[in-house]
């Protein structure tokens, strides 16, 4: 059954019990025992010399049902009219057209939060030197050492070190910090070319060079020996 159709049937039943309801606070038949004043005219006592006869004790129509006590009309009244009220509030929940759900909008996340995007790791870098851009294979560097506004990059492929316009601190920042660390302020070393090192220096091989450990470098540089 639909709902409209269901909401008609509601409301016919609360426009019975309203009618019902009227017409309960409405009778008006005789009250008991009360048929109404005799006949007037001589003929009313004509078969009683004696006079009017005794007044019964109860004399309660026979043509007329029972009324129903005053006390019983408010209880009955107020169980119809709470019945007509609940009729009339489910016929009108269900007019009213069910609303269809609304799709959930994920929620961006917010600007103090950024996602994370696992990014892969750099195989290369690039510089600009003499007009021209420079692509270093990380493989190939060994160590690179700071020289004022420039760095010198020490690689395999090449005798003489590379000289670009760049700063180590940015280099720090660019590098993969499981294959490079800086151990010196003027040393960023391979660790993977490490061939001997201690707590103040490290010899580098192929060809072998010997570099300081800075003293403020010094705690991270022994917590990746002692995890190596």
């Amino acid at each position: 059954m639909k709902r409209k159709h269901l909401a008609y049937i509601l409301v016919a039943v609360a426009l019975a019990l309203l009618a019902v309801t009227v017409w309960l606070f409405l009778d008006r038949r005789p009250p008991m025992g009360h048929p109404g004043p005799p006949p007037e005219g001589p003929e009313m006592f004509q078969d009683f010399p004696g006079g009017p006869p005794p007044e019964p004790l109860f004399d309660e129509p026979t043509d007329h049902p029972r009324p129903v006590k005053p006390e019983w009309k408010m209880v009955l009244g107020g169980i119809l009219v709470a019945l007509m009220t609940l009729c009339i509030v489910a016929a009108v929940r269900l007019f009213k057209t069910p609303r269809a759900p609304q799709a959930l909008t994920p929620i961006p996340p917010e600007p103090d939060t950024p996602v994370q995007v696992q990014k892969e790791a750099p195989t290369s870098i690039s510089f600009k030197s003499d007009y021209k851009t420079i692509t270093v294979q990380l493989a190939d560097i060994r160590y690179i050492e700071s020289m004022s506004e420039y760095v010198k990059i020490y690689l395999d492929s090449q005798a003489d070190p590379l000289i670009v316009l760049y700063s180590l601190k940015r280099l720090v920042e660019e590098l993969p910090a499981d294959k490079f660390m800086r151990i010196h302020r003027s040393y960023i070393i391979a660790l993977n070319r490490i061939r001997q090192a201690n707590a103040s220096s490290v010899v580098l091989e192929a060809p072998v060079t010997t570099l300081p450990v800075g003293e403020s470098y010094r705690p991270a540089f022994r917590k990746f020996l002692a995890e190596k």
